[in-house]
């Protein structure tokens, strides 16, 4: 039974139900045996008013893509990294490199040279605003099942 347990003290028996949503808030309630007639009594009370709070109050639709990039990442952008890649000479050529999941378990990236946008900075807006573009195309497919 989700988010409901039994609590037998001293002086206290009943029914505590529990809804947790990725929030700090938690919401609770406490359905005493002796209020509602008995522990059977008392547990089908909390089971109906789970699923009544659950469906009056739905979980926050979580989105297919992370908002808020990890804490190793060095742009300040989600999906947006800085690095190179090494030329046949072997030469290091700076780049953005944006990553995206179209679908679940299908990675994709694509490189945005410093020196194609003319700078370092130009390369940044151009990466931001592709990664931009693929979250929206993310959040189509997913609201159409797609992903």
């Amino acid at each position: 039974m989700e988010g409901i347990s039994r609590i037998d003290s001293d002086d206290t028996h009943g029914w505590f139900v529990r809804v947790y949503y990725k929030t700090p808030k938690v919401h609770r309630k406490f359905f005493s045996d002796s209020i509602w007639g008995g522990k059977e009594k008392a547990l089908e009370r909390a089971k109906e008013y789970r699923v009544e709070y659950v469906r009056k109050y739905p979980p926050p639709k979580k989105l297919p893509y992370k908002r808020e990039p990890i804490a190793s990442n060095t742009s300040g952008v989600n999906g947006v990294s800085e690095t190179f890649v090494r030329s046949r000479t072997g030469r290091k050529i700076p780049c953005f490199c944006v990553f995206w999941a179209p679908r679940r378990n299908e990675r994709r990236c694509k490189k945005f040279y410093h020196h194609k946008h003319d700078s370092r900075e130009a390369a940044f807006e151009a990466a931001v605003e592709f990664r931009k573009e693929r979250e929206k195309e993310i959040l189509r497919l997913h609201k159409a099942g797609k992903r």
